[in-house]
Order: structure tokens, then sequence, then C-alpha cells
């Protein structure tokens, strides 16, 4: 059901990146339990079996290609970049989010940043062992579409509320050095609680589920504490925040 709450807090934060999610009840589903309907977008670009990912890179090619910062300004990035068709301003944004979230599985599949529980699906898979080769490690989940490669559509949107302040997982971060501007606009302005319970309202079924507004004020308990530490992070880096509307 995280889904649900992820695709409002990306509308939200001006992201736009993210599948429509909305709760449902079905006879078919869980016995009639209110479970997330994501609308499947016809125009993404197919995917690859082992990272789920429309464009293959590891971490190693990630970090260097944060640092040619690619498509940047207009400027066409030399072959030798190792860029990919993806503007440099996407993995800002989805960094914040996952961040926000706490969603790993994206660029630390290995749960190399944090001390995952035994139900996350890097312990499962025995993968926390693998964290001595960083740089080979793949990134899952990037998706673009067919008729926009240059902008990523945000996929399995699973987020942890259960994560404490003290074990965020702090790698998805790493080599970001710039944020989108309409998002941390919206987590300064003290409105981010106004905003969500307004829009997640809307989907009833979603708020039932969640006890009401009682459960669903818990949620953004979590998410306005990951926000704060993320504006003092982003103070203390001195990262810049900047428009990405291209």
């Amino acid at each position: 059901m995280s889904e649900v709450f992820a695709f409002h807090l990306d509308r939200i934060l001006g992201l736009n990146r993210s599948l429509p999610s909305v709760s449902r009840r079905s006879e078919f589903f869980q016995d009639g339990q209110a479970c997330p309907v994501i609308l499947w977008d016809s125009s993404l670009s197919p995917t690859d079996d082992n990272t789920h990912s429309s464009v293959r890179l590891t971490w190693g090619q990630y970090q260097q290609l944060l640092k040619q910062k690619c498509w940047q300004n207009g400027k066409v990035p030399r072959a030798e970049w190792g860029c990919t068709e993806i503007h440099h301003h996407e993995w800002s944004k989805m960094a914040l989010f996952d961040f926000l979230l706490q969603i790993y599985n994206r660029l630390d599949r290995n749960c190399c940043g944090f001390k995952p529980l035994k139900e996350d699906s890097c312990m499962q898979q025995g993968l926390k062992l693998k964290c001595s080769d960083q740089d080979a490690v793949d990134l899952t989940h990037i998706v673009q579409r067919r008729h926009d490669r240059r902008h990523l559509a945000f996929i399995d949107n699973k987020g942890f509320f259960d994560r404490n302040e003290d074990n965020l997982d702090f790698k998805i971060l790493q080599g970001i050095n710039e944020f989108p501007e309409s998002a941390v606009s919206v987590l300064r302005s003290q409105r981010l609680r106004e905003k969500l319970l307004q829009s997640l309202f809307l989907d009833k079924i979603y708020w039932e589920s969640q006890g009401g507004r009682k459960g669903i004020e818990k949620l953004i308990d979590v998410i306005e504490r990951r926000s704060k530490i993320l504006l003092t992070y982003i103070n203390a880096h001195g990262a810049k925040v900047l428009p990405m509307n291209e």
C-alpha cells in the first residue's frame, strides 16, 4: 500500500514521475481487503529480467555519470563521459524521493547503506553479504519511456515507514549535489502535512485502510522527520537547490 502514498507524495513534491496508484477493494483480491491498483503505462521502455531496467548501470558507472552532469543546460555530453540518455536532474529527483520513502531497491539493492531487517529482500536473497565491491552492483528499476528517454518513470515504489532515523540509508544521496527546487520548497514551507492530508483524503479506501486520519498522521510524521533530516543534509553539504523543469 506504500505505492499509493508514494504516488501522492510524488505529485505534491512536483516530481510527477510515479505511475498513478489508487486503493481498491475486490472480492478477487485478498478477500476484499484494500490493495493498490497501479495504472500501467504502455509507453514504458522494455526492461531486462535481471535489473528490471531499460538502461543498465552499475553503481560505479552511476557515480561517474553524476560527476559529468549529463545533458545539463542543453550540453551534449562527450562519448567518453559514459552518459546515458537520462538527464542529470532526474537522478536528483529520484534520490530525494527514494530517501524520503527509504526505497532502497533502485540505488542500494544490497542494503549496503543501512542495517536491514531479516524480511528485507536483500537479506532474503543474501545480497547484504555482497557489499565489498559496491561499484559492480547493478542499479535496478531504472526505467524510461520509449518516447521520452531523457526522463525517468518511477516504478515499484515500495516505501518503508518503519526505518528508524538512526538507520536511514544515506547511500541513496551519495553523489547528489543538487536538488529540485519544487520539492525542497514544499519541504521548507511547513505545508507538507496539510498537502498530504488533502491529497490522501481523496482516496477514501486508502484513508480507511490506514486507520483514518490518525493512521495517516503517523505516516506523515515519519516523512516530516525525514524531510527535516534531508534539509539538514542539504545545508550541511552545501548542495544546490535548482529549478529542474527542463
